[in-house]
C-alpha cells in the first residue's frame, strides 16, 4: 500500500514540476500609465481583442536615461472604435530577446531601415527584427537583448491612448 502512495506522490510530483518548463510565468495587465512596477519573469498583457485592424506607424527607441531605456511603438486603429489591439510583451532572458505579440492584422507603415538605425545607440538592445506574418491575426516584434544586459533586465509596459502607444521602459 506505501508503495502505491510513493508512486502516486511521484507522479504527481513530477507532473508538476513538468508543466512548469516553457510556461511565461505569471501575467499582469498594462496600464494607462508608468508605475515603476519593473518585472523580470513574466508578461505584460493589454489592449482589445475586439480591435482586429491596425497600422504599426512606427518603431522608436528613445534616449536611454540613467534610469530607463524606453521603446515606443506607435499604433494607429483601423476601426471605428480606435481601441488598441490585444498585445503581450514578455522578456526571455536565457534567449537573449524581448517579444511583442499583436493580435490583428498589422500594416507595417514605416521604413524599417531607419527604425533599426535608431536602435544602434541602445544600451539594451542589440537588434531589431520584424517579423514577417506567419500567419493572419498576429503579428511579432523581436528585440535581441546585448548579452552582457540580457540576464539582469527588467521592464515595465504601459499603454497610451490618442494617439494609441506601446510603451515598454527596460531597467
Amino acid at each position: 500500500m506505501c508503495v502505491r502512495w510513493c508512486w502516486v506522490f511521484l507522479f504527481c510530483f513530477f507532473t508538476a514540476q513538468g508543466n512548469q518548463i516553457g510556461r511565461p510565468g505569471p501575467r499582469y495587465e498594462v496600464k494607462e500609465q508608468k508605475t515603476n512596477a519593473y518585472i523580470s519573469s513574466g508578461f505584460f498583457a493589454g489592449g482589445d481583442k475586439s480591435t482586429t485592424i491596425v497600422k504599426l506607424k512606427d518603431i522608436r527607441c528613445g534616449k536611454p536615461t540613467k534610469e530607463y531605456e524606453r521603446i515606443v511603438l506607435d499604433l494607429e486603429s483601423q476601426t471605428e472604435k480606435q481601441a488598441m489591439p490585444y498585445f503581450q510583451v514578455q522578456v526571455a532572458p536565457e534567449e537573449g530577446r524581448m517579444v511583442l505579440s499583436v493580435w490583428a492584422d498589422v500594416q507595417y507603415d514605416f521604413d524599417i531601415q531607419k527604425t533599426q538605425k535608431t536602435f544602434l545607440k541602445s544600451k539594451k538592445i542589440k537588434k531589431l527584427n520584424v517579423v514577417p506574418r506567419l500567419e493572419d491575426g498576429l503579428a511579432i516584434v523581436e528585440f535581441t537583448l546585448h548579452p552582457d544586459k540580457a540576464k539582469n533586465i527588467k521592464f515595465e509596459v504601459f499603454q497610451l491612448y490618442k494617439p494609441n502607444r506601446i510603451i515598454v521602459d527596460l531597467l
